[in-house]
């Protein structure tokens, strides 16, 4: 079928293990429809606590498992060494972040006051890379999540984006050749627009080229960084942001224009809904001076995790 490679399977002899201390201030994802998660390609099998991701490069990926063990997190990984998987659980989960940097302004500051409490040790959930989370941001463009999601596993069927570890399928993206095998057509079979299917093919094309690579991306500004990737066909500041947020983990991400989180500004007497995005970006520098990623991820966990009330 256009657009499939044969599936990368792995077995106990690829097998690694290893330990890793998380920060005093970490937790694992307890839940498949945890939103923050949910959407990103992790599997929890049904035996035990441990939770699968593929990592590495889209071209060349590896899987990884984490489970709790004590004070310390127990990885597994198939494809790679212990150094790398190690590495790639501090990736996935922004281990290296000094969360307590931020819960400094959270206390501080009335909207967010007691969510460090709440939602203790959240994290932002990472991407292996600016291209996957570009994927994620070109096909979440002006859709649900759960529409979003369900054109996100036709193109993971349609490709046969899947990683097999032992017998267990754990999803991944799928490569720019796949992509580009798939096909103008393919994607719009998939459900993907005429506008998201362009993109995506010129996102697979340019990622070939060497275009979308996360170093190009890590330094600099935040606005340095969004104005080089706005640049690239089919992405505007949004799918920009969101791709930083998600793909090289930076902090200073506030997602002004996202719908949802206007949502929040709006019900938690922040900003209107229909203010320019300067005020709300303008809320979060006062407050959350390069940790916007942050105030982003908690007021989208505070929104879903609180029932509107009838005004």
């Amino acid at each position: 079928m256009p657009g499939r490679s044969p599936r990368r399977r792995f077995d106990a002899g690829d097998r690694i293990g290893t330990f890793l201390t998380p920060p005093r201030l970490s937790s694992l994802p307890r839940e498949t429809e945890q939103l923050e998660f949910s959407s990103r390609s992790l599997v929890f099998p049904r035996d035990g606590d441990r939770i699968l991701r593929v990592w590495g490069r889209a071209e060349d990926p590896w899987v990884l498992g984490v489970e709790p063990a004590g004070a310390r997190w127990r990885v597994t990984a198939w494809g790679t060494d212990p150094a790398t998987a190690r590495r790639g659980v501090r990736d996935v989960f922004s281990l290296d972040h000094p969360l307590e940097e931020f819960y400094r302004y959270v206390r501080r500051e009335p909207i967010l006051h007691g969510t460090d409490r709440r939602f203790r040790g959240l994290r932002l959930p990472r991407d292996a890379s600016v291209y996957e989370a570009l994927i994620h941001a070109i096909l979440g463009q002006q859709l649900s999540v759960a529409a979003a999601n369900t054109i996100k596993g036709r193109l993971i069927e349609a490709t046969d984006a899947v990683v097999e570890v032992e017998g267990q399928a754990v999803p991944r993206m799928p490569a720019p050749s796949e992509i580009q095998a798939l096909g103008f057509e393919g994607l719009r079979r998939i459900g993907a627009s005429g506008a998201k299917a362009r993109a995506l093919l010129s996102l697979a094309a340019r990622r070939s080229a060497g275009a979308i690579e996360d170093d190009a991306f890590a330094q600099g500004t935040s606005e340095e960084a969004i104005e080089r990737l706005d640049a690239e066909p089919g992405v505007g500041r949004w799918t920009a942001e969101n791709a930083l947020l998600r793909g090289i983990g930076r902090r200073d991400m506030f997602v002004a224009g996202d719908l949802g989180l206007r949502v929040a500004l709006d019900r938690f007497g922040v900003v209107p809904r229909a203010a320019p995005e300067g005020d709300a970006r303008a809320w979060a520098d006062r407050h959350y001076p390069g940790w916007g990623s942050y105030a982003t991820l908690y007021l989208w966990r505070r929104l879903v995790t609180e029932p509107a009330t009838a005004g």
